[in-house]
């Protein structure tokens, strides 16, 4: 009988040690690996991996043509990762806490998850506002102004020129609204492509603020950009070089940082 207590007890720590361990094992952010892309046989990506936090902002620097915009167009489903040379498969995943989605698989969930900011706005220039949002917006039409309401859109100040159509606004103005769109369906992760480019210095910091208020409220930002004033406001740095991802100091400025990037 003390015999049966024993394996019953040891069996109970088993599936206790394995409860904590799967625990453990639940990564909350954003995860990647393997991820690899060729174009007309030159090697863009290769084998691509990294992790970014539930809640943190990290900066993807590198050269024009490194690939950057190649990566998030993957990130965003936009995009489908290729192969690496080596056979292993690529992954992509998020987890909550309380499950994990697997996003190159999940299309679903990887379009509720993840929203994508591009260099280029992808808003239609003869459309008002208000009706490039709607056809952004994947709720119900009668719940659409209680999206307008949320922090995230509300912070934008785009209510003054809803009816306006968007071929009519300044380039700050669409970047708003390139942002409304990317955020109306409440995303855990945005993804940014050069989101600065091509703006005055006051909106770009105008725009920086903004962003560490959604890292703060626990959107997870990556952030694509040439501007080294963008790593004030995040926690992490990746640079994509020579086809290779490396976690970098966000505290590098200056030569010491542009030595890394050539």
């Amino acid at each position: 009988m003390a015999m049966e207590e024993n394996k019953d007890t040891n069996k109970n720590k088993n599936i206790n040690k394995e409860k904590i361990q799967n625990k453990e094992d639940i990564f909350t952010g954003l995860k990647a690996g393997n991820i690899a892309y060729s174009y007309r046989r030159h090697e863009v990506l290769n084998c691509i991996s990294f992790e970014l936090p539930k809640g943190k902002a990290a900066a993807l620097l590198g050269a024009n043509g490194s690939g950057k915009s190649t990566l998030l167009s993957i990130l965003s489903g936009i995009r489908r990762s290729g192969h690496p040379s080596d056979g292993s498969i690529p992954f992509y995943s998020y987890g909550d806490g309380n499950q994990t989605s697997d996003l190159f698989r999940d299309k679903k969930s990887c379009s509720r998850i993840i929203s994508y900011v591009p260099q280029e706005d992808p808003l239609m220039p003869e459309l008002s506002v208000k009706d490039n949002l709607l056809l952004w917006y994947s709720g119900s039409r009668k719940n659409f102004q209680s999206a307008l309401l949320s922090p995230a859109i509300a912070a934008l100040d785009i209510s003054s020129f809803m009816d306006r159509p968007v071929k009519a606004l300044s380039g700050g103005m669409r970047k708003r609204v390139s942002l409304a769109a990317a955020l109306i369906n409440e995303p855990e992760v945005l993804l940014l492509d050069e989101p600065a480019s091509a703006l005055d210095l006051s909106f770009k910091a105008e725009l920086r603020k903004y962003l560490s208020s959604l890292r703060d409220s626990g959107t997870t930002l990556l952030i694509s950009t040439h501007d080294e004033e963008d790593l004030d406001i995040c926690d992490i740095a990746f640079l994509l070089k020579d086809g290779k991802l490396t976690s970098i100091s966000t505290a590098l400025r200056g030569e010491e940082l542009l030595k890394l990037i050539k």
